[in-house]
Parts: structure tokens; C-alpha cells; sequence
């Protein structure tokens, strides 16, 4: 048994039963050992819950950039970081959840900063919270999006919405983006808005 064993054993387990799955004794019994045995490649839980957070960032392939345009890129790499996210059930919650500094998140931070550099970022140090910024709005959709449920009642639910919003214009125009939302849609609005802001010029503070 190794620790690439362990973490796909857990990543299993993430899949058929989400978060609440996923326990040191359920991976040991998955993996046919005990409990302890795991201790000798993972000091803790959440240390087994970094090294999946890693691996799903694995799924992402090859995280090289080009000479191409700064923004696309980086808008690329945060789709496809999205898109390995959503493969996972409850991918969100298990990134959001760790101090991640596997080998995979620290190359995409690698190939993501000098993006933001080179699109109109001066230091490095923005950049990076820039970089950060956008994981997390990227991560937080995630997580609304996988913890977005069917509704037996949405019908119901859509027209106690409209009584409500009798006097309100605007959110009955709009209802139809809260009833039958286009996350991929929704996502993109966030992100390259996001990213028109982190190239702007930094305010001054003086």
C-alpha cells in the first residue's frame, strides 16, 4: 500500500458518498488494512484531504501556457480547474477545506502568476492574491453549484417567488436566472469580470 493507493481509495469513497464519506476507518476498510496502518503515510485527515485536493487538480493534465493572450489563458486554466472540480462529488468542498500545497496546485499557481503579470499586474505579490481571488470565487461557485439540489417542490417555490416580487419588477424579469440558472454562463460573467479587474491598475493608498 502506498499513498497513491490511499488517496484514490478516498476519491472513491468522495464520489459514492461525498465529504461526509470519507473517514480514515472507512479508506481502511475500503482498502482491506487497518485504521492505523494509514497513519504511517498521512498524519491526519486533512492531511489525506490535501493530498486529494492535489489529485484532483491532477485531473487537469498539463498546465503549461504560451505566448497567447494573458486574460484567455488564464481564463482557461480556471475553466478546466472548474471542470475537474465539478468531476468530483463535493470537489468544491474538499478544495476549499485544505492549505493545498501539492505538487499539481503549486504548478498551476506557477503557470497562473506570471499570467497575471504579464497581463498588466506589477508585483508579484498582487498577483498572487489576484491568483487567489479567483481560485476562490472559482471554488465558492463550485460549491453552490454542488450543493444545489433538485427541488420536489421548485414549481411551488418559483411561484411564491412571483407573489412576493408582485411589486418588484426587476426580480420578476429576472426570475427565470434564479429558476433555471446557466452556471456555465454565470461562471464565465464572474470570472472575466474578475479578470478586467485584476489587470486594472492598483489604486494608490497613499
Amino acid at each position: 500500500m502506498d499513498r497513491q493507493e490511499i488517496v484514490d481509495a478516498a476519491l472513491d469513497l468522495l464520489d459514492e458518498g461525498g465529504e461526509a464519506g470519507v473517514s480514515m476507518r472507512a479508506v481502511a476498510t475500503r482498502l482491506d488494512v487497518k485504521a492505523p496502518s494509514l497513519y504511517w503515510h498521512f498524519r491526519s485527515k486533512q492531511d489525506l484531504l490535501e493530498a486529494m485536493a492535489d489529485a484532483i487538480v491532477a485531473d487537469m493534465g498539463d498546465v503549461a501556457v504560451g505566448d497567447g493572450d494573458p486574460s484567455e489563458q488564464l481564463f482557461t486554466l480556471l475553466a478546466r480547474f472548474r471542470t475537474s472540480l465539478l468531476a468530483r462529488r463535493d470537489g468544491g468542498r474538499v478544495f476549499a477545506g485544505t492549505f493545498a500545497l501539492g505538487p499539481h496546485v503549486l504548478d498551476l499557481s506557477e503557470a497562473a502568476v506570471p499570467l497575471l503579470l504579464r497581463s498588466g499586474v506589477d508585483d508579484p505579490g498582487d498577483a498572487l492574491d489576484s491568483w487567489f481571488n479567483l481560485v476562490r470565487f472559482t471554488v465558492g461557485s463550485v460549491i453552490e453549484q454542488q450543493s444545489a439540489v433538485d427541488q420536489p417542490h421548485q414549481v411551488d417555490r418559483r411561484s411564491l417567488f412571483e407573489q412576493l416580487n408582485a411589486d418588484r419588477p426587476t426580480m420578476l424579469r429576472v426570475a427565470s436566472r434564479i429558476f433555471e440558472p446557466d452556471e456555465d454562463r454565470r461562471y464565465e460573467r464572474g470570472v472575466r469580470q474578475l479578470l478586467r479587474g485584476a489587470d486594472s491598475p492598483r489604486a494608490s493608498t497613499d
